[in-house]
């Protein structure tokens, strides 16, 4: 058997498509995680100066596509003859065309080009691809490429967190055949779940992502997801809420650059954090010490649940000065059976 490695950041993005593939087929490697620190000393040894890269028997290569056609073709993924390969490549191309797009907006160091090129991307590039996507993954069952599981599937689900990373959104949140599509590879078993691809909730036995569609089943088996579809909405237009606000100050949290960082905090902490926060604390005054309804959501229990984590980002108390959301929270740690789980889960960081 051959001895694989994987070269990349300690991120998803390129690289995942794989660690995906190599996982589905069983095939051990080293998953290499680079930091930006040992970057410039290995940046001269890879080829192209670029990554990922993966190894073979010593020999290394480059371009994400390729890499991922040769494992496809080592996996069994790929198809039965040369149509079935074109009919695979057209998509996989024009997934990767969509990410270009995507990401030459997303990627535009001008706020006032950026701006503008935004306009574009939500209103046509986007709406395009998906649903000329979601049209394909429909006619093929659920799979992007005749009608079977192929690394097409796989290439598409693996940099889906990362077009959804750079949008800011859950592109295939109203796609129901490339969610399809998605689930079709997440429930793979040897799919690994590595670090950044979770959560994942298990339900007899099969697996399913995104944290808010998760939270939104959990609620209604629990009866915490409203007693009507319109108390549904406006759960769900608070928890949007709330995921819209942790997104604004994880994009900042996570800004790799220290002067763009520098600037974008002082935005941030200045009329991000408080716009949010005092919105959110008079909602929570309007509803009597809840977010909606006036009553228990699992709008309060979300919000609860990730406080610490917005706290960890922006290092700081976010509720010191917000007494309705403090009640909220409070409301929620004295659930006794919230209290159990608090009292038995391990420590850490965040």
């Amino acid at each position: 058997m051959p001895d694989y490695k994987v070269y990349y950041f300690n991120v998803k993005a390129l690289g995942e498509p794989l660690r995906f593939l190599l996982s589905y087929g069983n095939l051990p490697f080293d998953d290499v995680r680079i930091t930006r620190e040992e970057w410039p000393a290995l940046k001269p040894t890879m080829p192209m100066g670029q990554m990922p890269v993966l190894e073979v028997d010593g020999k290394k290569v480059h371009q994400s596509v390729a890499m991922s056609r040769y494992l496809a073709n080592q996996v069994g993924l790929a198809g039965a003859d040369d149509w079935e390969n074109l009919m695979i490549d057209t998509v996989v191309d024009t997934v990767n065309d969509f990410r270009l797009k995507i990401a030459v907006v997303s990627y535009e160091p001008d706020d006032e080009i950026k701006e503008k090129k935004l306009v574009t991307l939500n209103n046509e590039v986007i709406p395009f691809y998906l649903e000329k996507l979601d049209d394909i993954a429909r006619d093929n069952n659920g799979y992007l490429a005749n009608s079977k599981l192929s690394w097409a599937d796989i290439y598409f689900t693996a940099i889906l967190d990362y077009l959804n990373y750079m949008t800011k959104s859950d592109l295939v949140a109203n796609h129901p055949n490339l969610q399809r599509v998605v689930d079709n590879v997440t429930s793979i078993e040897s799919i690994p779940m590595p670090m950044g691809q979770m959560p994942v909730l298990e339900v007899d036995g099969k697996r399913v992502h995104q944290s808010l569609a998760m939270c939104r089943y959990v609620a209604k088996q629990i009866n915490l997801a409203g007693d009507n579809p319109l108390e549904a909405l406006q759960i769900d237009a608070i928890v949007d809420t709330i995921n819209d606000f942790r997104l604004k100050i994880a994009i900042v949290a996570y800004e790799p650059d220290d002067m763009v960082k520098e600037k974008k905090m002082i935005t941030l902490n200045n009329e991000v954090i408080p716009f949010y926060l005092t919105k959110l604390n008079v909602i929570a005054k309007e509803n009597n010490g809840h977010l909606v309804l006036g009553k228990p959501t699992w709008a309060d229990v979300y919000f609860a649940g990730i406080l610490d984590y917005l706290n960890y980002l922006t290092k700081t108390n976010l509720l010191e000065n917000f007494p309705n959301l403090q009640e909220v929270v409070q409301k929620v740690l004295d659930n006794e059976n919230v209290k159990a789980y608090i009292a038995k889960r391990p420590i850490t960081e965040v």
